[in-house]
């Protein structure tokens, strides 16, 4: 899911700051104050835009295949045949969306979405499997259960998003982490093993 990006933290910071300065040090009316604060917030949002940008360079591509990697690897310690093969269908539409994305680069902020959400959740899935396997004292049958269907929930919303990108559309990424959410009953909460978010 979407982090908070750089440019409204510095702006917060920086119209903060400034309120301080002209309220409390220079001593200028509360409300005119309030508004210089609001029109500096605002202007800081545009100041700090670069921050957020988000480019399709070979740092970002290789970060995504080792991300992908990481959920392969996680799979392939289940030793369950069927997780290994939805997963090796999750790496493959991984690399599929960047060669797509290449073709299409102002994508890039969407997809990035796409996969900071969707490989996340699919190694935080396997990992809490593959804790919950090897500790007797530590159960949760449901999640076992579930964890196979839901890893091919997200392997379907990778086929949606290649095929979209193949019709040069992208997932609105809000609405499908949230349509996955209600019908896997998965959320980054709950794919928390102990105090660790591995």
């Amino acid at each position: 899911m979407k982090q908070i990006q750089k440019r409204y933290i510095y702006s917060a910071i920086l119209a903060s700051v400034f309120f301080v300065v002209i309220y409390g040090i220079i001593r200028i009316n509360l409300i005119i104050g309030i508004i210089l604060t609001v029109f500096i917030y605002l202007g800081g949002i545009f100041l700090f835009k670069k921050d957020d940008l988000r480019t399709l360079d070979a740092e970002s591509v290789n970060n995504y295949y080792y991300l992908a990697s990481r959920v392969q690897s996680q799979a392939n310690l289940t030793q369950n045949e069927k997780m290994i093969k939805t997963c090796e269908g999750i790496g493959k539409y991984t690399d599929d969306i960047l060669v797509s994305l290449s073709q299409r680069p102002k994508k890039v902020e969407q997809v990035f979405d796409f996969f900071d959400y969707y490989l996340d959740i699919s190694y935080k899935i396997l990992y809490k499997y593959n804790f919950i396997q090897k500790n007797e004292d530590y159960k949760d049958d449901e999640f076992i259960k579930n964890a196979e269907e839901n890893l091919n929930k997200i392997l379907s919303e990778f086929k949606k998003q290649y095929k979209n990108m193949q019709e040069a559309k992208v997932l609105d990424i809000e609405t499908e982490i949230k349509m996955f959410q209600q019908s896997s009953g998965i959320t980054l909460e709950n794919v928390k093993v102990g105090e660790r978010n591995e």
